[in-house]
Formats: structure tokens, C-alpha cells, sequence
């Protein structure tokens, strides 16, 4: 029993699964010319079969093909497929159409069973099929569509009209994209033809004018209403200055005043302060007027002073001079302290007369001290000597005559000794 495998006129591929040909003894695929087998397995061709006879196999025939082995039938002869694009815009809004022929045929067995994979859905039964309405669809979509419509819309109709060499490129770009996709799906275009429907120029040019006359009176209605909202405005504003005119002018009266005011204040404050000023150099000019007259003053006077002082120093120094030639020195320092003990007060002359007298105190109190240390050194040489007499005499047998008695106290004293060294008293009347 042979298995037909084609539903429909236009269906151009289809995947069978092994079990569902018919035929329980013997199953067998009949291929016609124009028809190709493709061995799948697990979703990859291992084989592909020309025209002729296939044995599945059966029962009680085992047949020629594998287990687990799905067929896909695939028909090569030329497929024609009518295309059309029925609304295009262009850019001022006007449709347009355009439609044509396209022929092709499977070219690569393997890649459009890629493609058959790809685009088709399998069944309850796991059976694919593609048509060509299935592959209008796909071609419309992501070739007819994405290549026509960008173009058209960046032109106005009229550019159209009047512009073949747009649309040959747009036929050219259209050609080349259907080609590339064709060929990645394993196709062949074998004849490619389009018609442009533009509609009557007439109609066309009726349309432009209408869409401009309505875009005129709707620009002019507009406008229209912007100036009749600009009028009223304009009269608000205007009642609005009428009515704060009065308002406004004594507000601007107001401000004048308070400037003229400020400035008045600004000009009598610069003319105080320039016043001011000018009296402030006067009185520093003055102050050093003054003080270099002053100067000029002191230093006339201590001239005169000096001068003074020079005189009677002169005076002091013929006087001491002339003292001194006749009276000595003494007389002459006792004059100078003298002039010196008038010219202090009682209380200096009373501090000075208690540092003299701590002088002579000190002075006495030091003399006293010396004449100590003195006397006992004396009397400690005095007893070295009377010791070392005393000594010689034991010595010799006979009394020395190098000290004697102090008719005094009685204490012995060197005989060279002109006082007593405990007594004090003069020895030269002895």
C-alpha cells in the first residue's frame, strides 16, 4: 500500500513518523518526481532519498529503512506564490499598495528541513507539515514588511509618483532580502516580480489639497482663537492697569519723594563728612603747628637754661677756684656740699644725714674690727715672742731685755712695742 502523503495542494514539506504510514504487513512510501525523502533521527537528516519506492517495512518484512527512523517528505518542484502588501503610508498619510509573483523551489534538502523544524508544529500524531501559505507568512513578516514599510513612510506620495528610480531601489532591496532569506532556508527564487498600486494621481492630488486645505482652515481657526483669547487678554490687562493706574502713580509719587529724601540725606551726610574732614586736617596742621612751636619754645628755653647753668657754672668754678687758692681743697669740697645740702629738702637732707651716719657707723664698725684682728695678732706674737724669751732665758741663765712690764695693765709687751697691746696706751714716754 502506498502512503500519500500530501493534504493539501500547496503543501511543499511534511514529517512522518514511522508508525503512522499505513500498512500492517508492508509499509511502503511512493515518491514522485519532483520528490525527496529525508531519513531523520532524533531530529538530524542521515540520509536523503531521490524519487522512487521506499519499504518501511512490516510484520513480516523488516523493510529498508532503520528503527526509530522518521521520514520527511519534502516536494522540489517550482512553487508559485502570490504576494501582496495592500497598506503602505507615506508620510503625509496616503495609502498605497503594491503586489507581485514569486517563484521557488527547494534547493537544499537539509537546510529547509532545518527550516520545516523550525517553523512547524507537530500534531497530536508528532506529524509536521509546511506549506506555502506558511511560508508567505513568514516572509511577509520578517522580509515584506521590514523592507517596505520604512521606506514608504519616509516619502510623501507625490515623491513616489515622480521618483522610479526610489522605487527600483526599493524593489532591489526588497529582492536582495528575500533572496538572502530564501537562500538561508534552503530556497531558490526562481522568478521574482512586483506591481506597484499608487491609485489615480488625480485622487492623489485631490487628497493632498483637501489635507492642506483642512490643515489651513484648522491652522486659521487657531489662529483665530489665539487672537481673539490675545484681545480679551489685552483688555484684562488694560483694566487691570486702569484700575491700579491711580494706585501705581501715587505708589511711584511715593518712592520718588522717599529718594529725592534719601538722596538729600546722602548729599547733607558727604558734604557733614567732607566738613568734618576738612576741620580734621585744619586741627592736625594746627596740633603741628603748635608742637613745632612748642619745640621751637623748649628749645629756646633750655638754650637759655643752658646758658644759665654754663654762667653760673663759670661763676661756681672761678669761685671754687679762687677758694681754693686761698683756703685749700678742704674748704673748697666743704663749699661744694654745702651749695649741693642747700639746693635738697629737709627730707632728703635727713635720708642723706642717715647714710652718713650708716657710713660712719659701718666705717667705725670696720676700723673696730681691724684693730681686733689686729690686736690679737699682736698679742699672739707677743706670746710667741715672751715663750721663745722665756725659753732663751731658761736657756742662757739670765734675764733678756727684749720685752718689758706695760706700765698700764701690767702686761708684758715686746720692748720695740710703742703701745700696749691690751691696753692701748702710748709706751714712747716710758
Amino acid at each position: 500500500m502506498a502512503f500519500k502523503w500530501k493534504r493539501e495542494a500547496d503543501d511543499i514539506a511534511r514529517v512522518v513518523p514511522k508508525k503512522e504510514v499505513g500498512g500492517f504487513f508492508s509499509k511502503a512510501v511512493i515518491l514522485s518526481p519532483n520528490e525527496k525523502a529525508a531519513m531523520v533521527k532524533n531530529g538530524v537528516v542521515e540520509e536523503i532519498v531521490d524519487s522512487g519506492k521506499l519499504q518501511i517495512g512490516g510484520l513480516l518484512k523488516p523493510g529498508n529503512i532503520g528503527k526509530d527512523v522518521d521520514v520527511a517528505l519534502m516536494d522540489t518542484s517550482p512553487k508559485d506564490m502570490q504576494w501582496t502588501q495592500e497598506e503602505l503610508w507615506t508620510s503625509d498619510d496616503q495609502r498605497i499598495a503594491c503586489g507581485g509573483l514569486l517563484r521557488f523551489r527547494i534547493q537544499d534538502p537539509k537546510r529547509f528541513f532545518q527550516m520545516l523544524y523550525a517553523y512547524a508544529t507537530p500534531d497530536r500524531k508528532g506529524i509536521r507539515d509546511l506549506s506555502v501559505q506558511d511560508i508567505y507568512g513568514r516572509i511577509e513578516s520578517e522580509v515584506l514588511t521590514l523592507v517596505l514599510e520604512p521606506g514608504i513612510r519616509q516619502e510623501d506620495v507625490e515623491s513616489i509618483y515622480g521618483n522610479r528610480d526610489l522605487r527600483l531601489n526599493l524593489e532591489n532591496e526588497l529582492e536582495m532580502r528575500l533572496r538572502s532569506t530564501f537562500s538561508m532556508w534552503g530556497l531558490e527564487i526562481l522568478k521574482y516580480t512586483i506591481q506597484w498600486d499608487l491609485g489615480s494621481y488625480g485622487k492623489v492630488m485631490q487628497a493632498t489639497n483637501d489635507l492642506q486645505t483642512k490643515e489651513e482652515l484648522a491652522e486659521l481657526e487657531t489662529l483665530s482663537v489665539e487672537g481673539d483669547l490675545e484681545r480679551r487678554g489685552r483688555e484684562e490687562v488694560a483694566g487691570l492697569r486702569a484700575g491700579h493706574a491711580t494706585v501705581a502713580t501715587e505708589k511711584d509719587f511715593h518712592r520718588d519723594q522717599r529718594l529725592k529724601d534719601v538722596s538729600s540725606e546722602l548729599e547733607a551726610e558727604r558734604l557733614q563728612y567732607e566738613a568734618d574732614i576738612r576741620e580734621a586736617r585744619e586741627a592736625i596742621s594746627l596740633k603741628e603747628e603748635l608742637k613745632i612751636a612748642k619745640a621751637k619754645g623748649m628749645r629756646a628755653e633750655l638754650e637759655v637754661e643752658q646758658d644759665m647753668r654754663d654762667r653760673e657754672h663759670g661763676r661756681d668754678m672761678e669761685y671754687l677756684k679762687h677758694i681754693t687758692g686761698s683756703g685749700g681743697a678742704d674748704v673748697a669740697k666743704t663749699v661744694s656740699e654745702g651749695r649741693e645740702y642747700g639746693r635738697m629738702t629737709p627730707e632728703q637732707l635727713e635720708a642723706l644725714a642717715k647714710i652718713k651716719q650708716g657710713e660712719a657707723l659701718a666705717k667705725e664698725d670696720r676700723v673696730r674690727f681691724m684693730m681686733e684682728v689686729e690686736d690679737r695678732e699682736r698679742a699672739d706674737s707677743y706670746r710667741r715672742q715672751e715663750l721663745d724669751a722665756a725659753m732663751m732665758g731658761a736657756a742662757v741663765g739670765r734675764t733678756s731685755h727684749t720685752v718689758r712690764k706695760c706700765p698700764g695693765c701690767g702686761s708684758t709687751i715686746p720692748s720695740e712695742a710703742s703701745f700696749c697691746s691690751q691696753c692701748g696706751k702710748r709706751l714712747t714716754d716710758v
